[in-house]
């Protein structure tokens, strides 16, 4: 079983001073904080790393309303919070909330025989 660390979601538009959408003021130093310490230990331990961001198409006008526009492909708000630790890893971008709706993730996982994922991040759903 390989494993490899997801690390979702560490955007301007949701951790900066500037955010749109946010997570809770209080837990956002705690969180990146807590990130970088798993990555610290992936890198130590030779488990790939692997990034997602959301960049959401600026012409999807209802779905961007419903989001606060936030994360949109170019923008500002799309480029990760600096405070997050880029290892050496690999980066897949996102244009719908599942990250497997990219399938080039997809395809890296297969590829590397990852079937073990431990999953970090903001807005983390399961279903």
């Amino acid at each position: 079983m390989k494993q490899a660390l997801m690390v979702l979601d560490i955007q301007n538009d949701y951790f900066s001073d500037q955010v749109r959408m946010t997570v809770a003021k209080h837990q956002i130093e705690p969180t990146i904080n807590g990130i970088n310490d798993l990555i610290k230990r992936a890198e130590k331990s030779n488990v790939p790393i692997i990034y997602i961001r959301n960049e959401f198409e600026r012409t999807h006008v209802l779905s961007n309303l419903l989001r606060k526009f936030t994360a949109l492909k170019g923008s500002k708000g799309a480029e990760f919070d600096e405070r997050l630790l880029k290892a050496k890893g690999v980066y897949f971008s996102k244009k719908e909330a599942d990250v497997f709706s990219n399938p080039s993730l997809i395809t890296y996982l297969n590829s590397n025989g990852i079937n073990d994922l431990i999953v970090t991040g903001a807005f983390i759903f399961i279903q």
